[in-house]
């Protein structure tokens, strides 16, 4: 047998035989491997979009709690029962269900900010609620650090996007 000879063994040529089953089982690895970082890659797409909607969602309804604050402070909206809806302004605009929604996915430190924009908006209700009006130096400063709470918070929540 020279050096050039296929391996034979019983019969059978093991050389071939080897290299295509080798072949085989590195195609299969390859494929695999693409498969799973596709997946990966997907997975992380789905998360990252999930997170938006959670985002925007809980935004929206801190926007939709301060615009009614603010027409009822404004005297827009103002009439017997616009003290009590400021009063009930996080629960009827969803901001405390949405809140809870993005402690299940957004990271701790959003969290964390998410919690602080809610306590700066109880704040800027507790003083609209009070019947204080726009001009006044309570509802102002209480509405500021609200604006300024929630637009820290979108600095981060993009940080995560």
């Amino acid at each position: 047998m020279d050096a050039s000879s296929p391996v034979h063994i019983w019969g059978v040529e093991w050389t071939n035989f080897l290299s295509t089953t080798i072949g085989a089982l590195i195609a299969l690895a390859a494929s695999w491997l693409a498969e799973r970082r596709r997946w990966q890659r997907d997975s992380q797409v789905r998360s990252r979009e999930d997170r938006r909607a959670v985002y925007i969602a809980f935004l929206n309804a801190t926007a939709e709690a301060s615009e009614t604050l603010f027409s009822i402070a404004r005297g827009h909206d103002r009439d017997e029962g616009s003290l009590s809806r400021a009063g009930t302004v996080l629960r009827d605009s969803q901001t405390l269900a949405r809140r809870l929604e993005l402690a299940l996915v957004a990271d701790d430190h959003i969290v964390r900010q998410a919690a602080l924009t809610v306590t700066t908006l109880r704040a800027y209700r507790d003083a609209v609620a009070q019947g204080l009006a726009l001009e006044a130096e309570e509802v102002q400063r209480a509405r500021d650090a609200f604006n300024e709470q929630r637009d820290r918070l979108t600095q981060q929540m993009r940080g995560t996007l």
